[in-house]
């Protein structure tokens, strides 16, 4: 089952500030629902797993993330995951489109749009009840990026590092 899934969203920074957080994966992944970046393999794969529930169904996969392509100077990126659930015959592919646009000098529009394929048990619940699912992930990643972003000027490093030693940051 191939499921489409296009999400926007704005953040009131400008578009290098912007670039600087996504263009760094291991910084995103704290922001994803469910997810956790497992070893970076090099810099343009990574591997992880991700924890969702949709309906009655919780599912974990684990698999890799491949930048496929990263354009710095059109602020796009392009990015290919692929898993197996943990437990169960269930497999998941996306094919992800990640580009900014800047609105203004200090606001950049963020949009994403992905293709998702689902095999097993999740794919029973149905497409509508997935793309539900994802908007309200989406809602809360797009909610702790803006954060991450807006407080990125100030000890970035700091919550960086404590991230990695699987510590919590103080803002």
């Amino acid at each position: 089952m191939a499921i489409p899934i296009e999400e926007r969203f704005e953040v009131a920074a400008p578009i290098e500030q912007v670039w600087a957080y996504f263009s760094d994966p291991p910084q995103v992944v704290p922001c994803i629902p469910g997810a956790e970046l497992v070893k970076a393999v090099d810099e343009t794969t990574y591997e992880g797993t991700v924890g969702l529930q949709v309906g009655p169904v919780r599912a974990k996969f684990r698999g890799t993330v491949l930048i496929e392509s990263m354009d710095a100077d059109k602020r796009t990126m392009t990015l290919v995951a692929r898993g197996t659930q943990q437990g169960a015959q269930g497999r998941a592919e996306a094919q992800v489109q990640f580009g900014l646009q800047s609105l203004d000098e200090q606001r950049t529009e963020v949009m994403v749009r992905a293709d998702v394929s689902i095999a097993g048990k999740l794919a029973q619940m149905g497409g509508g009840m997935i793309q539900s699912v994802s908007r309200q992930i989406f809602r809360k990643f797009a909610e702790c990026a803006r954060s991450e972003i807006l407080n990125e000027d100030v000890g970035a490093g700091d919550r960086s590092q404590k991230r990695k030693e699987g510590g919590v940051a103080a803002d």
